[in-house]
């Protein structure tokens, strides 16, 4: 019969035979899966009392979702560098002259009071210099007297006076002169604080710039650190801030800002920060590497969990949650947000104060689909809360 077919009406008969057979595949295929449901499995009409889809759906299908209230919360801008730790006031304790160590009246990590002696260098010849000078000052002197004495009488004359006064003036300096080198043999502590490790011992020969120790002043700690030019504005004294080091994990130090640098590095385009920490417990040391976080501009703004935003290309969504017809249901609100951190986001528009948005079930919720609100659980330890409105 093709045979036939193709013979009587050529190819163009069987191309349309092929494409009616095609047709009737396709409208066969179409009534099984109006019946059922495209899977085998029948499917019910909302006549025959059929529940329906998630979409709008009725509030036996309605999921459970977690929904946090809008409320007002802290924010600062945040500002984070690394910096170093200084002492208040620190110096190395070294010599004035070569000379040899006589005594050293302090041990390592000793608290000492400023004016205190620390190192005496050995001075023989300078005391022995010393004393002729005492002795030769006062003969001075006392010819100075006699002189003045006999001048008020009428018995010496002006000249010899002023001979008698130049040379009881030269024996005067030259006994100040030996007890300054009697000082620089001597060191004491020009303020007060805690010795480091002693690094000399008694009868050593030292020199000037040969470290016998040093003295640090740690009743506060200076701490430096730098920023770009671009953030200065952001910086100005009074400014508090917080401090860390991973020599004492999870412990904060608090301080503020004591000075800005007057000039701004031309080769790295930074400004050095100078911050001032209270240390009254000596708990940090000079040397130590801190990340310092600068918090400026703080201000009470509303917040909602970080979690709860959907950021999509055109902007940042949430899931609200309202009551409609003795129901809850979920609209979708596109908002704009400012800082976030610790879990929080600033939200400058699309939500007022006491609106809820969906934190988990996100993503098994539709707009205008009915949910029910499920309890949150207790917040973690540690967990940054929202602030109640009015405090």
């Amino acid at each position: 019969m093709l045979v036939g077919l193709f013979r009587r009406f050529g190819f163009a008969a069987i191309v349309v035979a092929g494409l009616a057979l095609m047709v009737l595949v396709v409208v066969g295929k179409s009534a099984s899966d109006a019946v059922f449901g495209g899977d085998g499995a029948a499917t019910a009409s909302p006549a025959q009392g059929g529940r329906g889809g998630g979409g709008g759906g009725g509030g036996g299908n309605a999921p459970t979702v977690l929904a946090v209230a809008a409320d007002i919360h802290t924010f600062s801008d945040g500002l984070q560098a690394i910096g170093t730790a200084q002492a208040r006031e620190s110096i190395v304790l070294t010599p004035k002259v070569a000379d040899t160590i006589r005594r050293i009246r302090f041990d390592s990590g000793d608290n000492v009071r400023a004016g205190q002696v620390l190192v005496e260098m050995s001075s023989v010849e300078q005391a022995a210099d010393m004393a002729e000078a005492r002795a030769s000052n006062q003969a001075a002197q006392e010819d100075l007297r006699r002189t003045q004495e006999l001048f008020n009488r009428g018995f010496a004359s002006q000249a010899r006076l002023d001979t008698v006064q130049a040379a009881a003036d030269a024996a005067e300096a030259r006994l100040n002169a030996g007890g300054s080198r009697i000082a620089d043999r001597t060191i004491r502590a020009p303020f007060a604080g805690v010795v480091g490790l002693r690094l000399a011992s008694p009868g050593q020969y030292v020199r000037p710039g040969d470290q016998i120790g040093t003295l640090d002043d740690t009743s506060e700690i200076k701490l430096d650190f730098t920023i770009t030019e671009t953030q200065i504005a952001r910086i100005v004294t009074g400014v508090q801030l917080v401090a860390r080091t991973t020599a004492y994990p999870g412990r904060d130090f608090t301080g503020s800002i004591a000075s800005v640098d007057s000039r701004i590095d031309p080769a790295t385009r930074t400004v050095r920060i100078r911050a001032i920490l209270p240390n009254d417990d000596g708990t940090l040391r000079p040397g130590m590497l801190m990340t310092v976080d600068v918090r400026s501009n703080p201000r009470e703004a509303l917040a909602i969990p970080e979690i709860a935003i959907l950021d999509q290309i055109d902007g940042a969504y949430v899931y609200r949650v309202a009551a409609r017809e003795n129901a809850q249901a979920v609209e979708l609100v596109r908002i704009r947000t400012g800082q976030r951190g610790g879990g929080m986001a600033e939200v400058l528009e699309g939500l007022n104060a006491g609106d809820r948005v969906i934190t988990e079930g996100v993503q098994s919720v539709r707009p205008g689909q009915t949910v029910q609100l499920g309890e949150a659980p207790p917040a973690a330890e540690g967990a940054l809360p929202l602030r109640p409105r009015g405090r």
